[in-house]
């Protein structure tokens, strides 16, 4: 793999699956809105060389910016001690070592860093050290200002990382080839960096395109992760998959590699990664036709559908299977969408009272699956009246597949 083939993303690799135009998940609308969500093609690619599937052209940095300062995004962090302990035991760390960090993400890093005496720490500042000023800005916005100008100053005010935290962004970045190479730019020779991101292999095996977002620019298995790592100059000191419902975590410790000579992928991998890539796509097509087939059978014979979520998940289940036309109501009980239009058929964003004050008998769970089974307790009385929970996700009992 040469990461530098992802400079240009329209033209790496071949033309996987097109969507079609797409919204900007964010963009929640007010009902007196003068505007609609903009819509850009989004379409994804396979690198025959390395099996890496990413976004053809990404959507505008500034249409991705989020218009709200209430929304935010949260990533699995059940194994951050875990990790922690992981990272102080790596030969040539002790508590005097320098620990820097990427972003709002690694806070809590950082936090039980402390905690264990850890206490010599920094964090990327976006104003101070990206001229990021925007407080709706994130990661986003972060990813396109993280260049090796930018780091190279970050160095003369921090000074070199001994280990330094990116959690969650390398899959944001628009140029993957000068992002990774500005995180080399931090750390000592005898450094380390810690990559986590969402490892996207169970999506693709099953056909969820939920999966994809406009955000998510490139979509890593453990494969394609690790072929990547050792292609950009990097030895992998540890790495692991932790397992999670909606989708594992990756998790990299990596070094500058001492050898020079290139990294040639492993020819059964490649394959194996391509033919999953594939399937991904035969298995999307298939799964889209007989969810539209049973959701149309559902509203036919018991009414009204609603759809608990209002996230970019639910977002792309029925703007990309362009089933959007068959729910009647979203829930979401976060007080600041209650009311706003989602950026797809201006559905109305309601509170989960509607469950009992509307004709509703089925309701789709779009929330991630480690939340669905609270919300199906706090509404047993649903239930008990005739109604029926189905996840959107494939593969548990839950999946809507298996419910109908």
């Amino acid at each position: 793999m040469n990461p530098s083939q992802f400079n240009n993303l329209e033209t790496s690799g071949e033309l996987l699956i097109d969507f079609g135009l797409q919204p900007v998940s964010n963009r929640f609308l007010a009902p007196d809105r003068s505007s609609k969500a903009p819509n850009f093609p989004l379409k994804l690619r396979l690198s025959k060389d390395s099996g890496l599937i990413h976004l053809a052209e990404p959507f505008p940095i500034e249409e991705m910016k989020p218009q709200y300062d209430w929304l935010t995004c949260f990533e699995p962090e059940a194994h951050l001690d875990d990790m922690v302990n992981t990272m102080i035991n790596l030969p040539g760390i002790n508590q005097n070592s320098k620990f820097g960090a990427y972003s709002f993400k690694d806070d809590s890093t950082l936090d039980r860093l402390r905690n264990k005496g850890y206490r010599n720490t920094w964090r990327i500042d976006p104003e101070l050290d990206l001229g990021v000023y925007d407080k709706c800005a994130n990661v986003e916005t972060y990813q396109f200002s993280f260049t090796m100008n930018t780091t190279n100053a970050m160095k003369k005010k921090y000074g070199m990382a001994d280990i330094f935290i990116i959690r969650h962004v390398i899959e944001h970045s628009y140029k993957l080839f000068e992002f990774l190479n500005a995180a080399k730019n931090l750390i000592h020779e005898n450094g380390y960096i810690v990559w986590e991101l969402p490892d996207c292999e169970r999506a693709l095996e099953m056909g969820d395109w939920t999966t994809i977002w406009e955000e998510h620019v490139f979509y890593f298995t453990s494969s394609t992760f690790k072929n990547l790592l050792l292609s950009s100059g990097f030895e992998i000191v540890h790495f692991e998959s932790v397992p999670y419902l909606l989708e594992n975590s990756l998790v990299a410790i990596v070094k500058l590699s001492k050898q020079s000579n290139p990294i040639s992928v492993d020819s059964n991998e490649l394959e194996k990664e391509i033919k999953r890539a594939y399937n991904f796509v035969e298995n999307l097509n298939h799964r889209k036709k007989i969810i539209r087939e049973k959701l149309e059978k559902i509203k036919k014979e018991k009414g009204s559908i609603a759809m608990f979520g209002a996230g970019h998940l639910s977002i792309a289940f029925l703007s990309i299977a362009n089933i959007a036309d068959l729910i009647d109501y979203v829930i979401d009980d976060n007080q600041n969408k209650k009311g706003l239009l989602m950026p797809i058929n201006d559905l109305e964003i309601f509170g989960s009272e509607v469950l009992y004050t509307k004709d509703i008998r089925f309701c789709l769970l779009s929330l991630n699956p480690q939340n669905q089974p609270k919300v199906i307790k706090n509404h047993e009385k649903f239930i008990s009246n005739g109604g029926t929970f189905a996840s959107i996700f494939p593969g548990g009992d839950k999946d809507l597949l298996v419910v109908l």
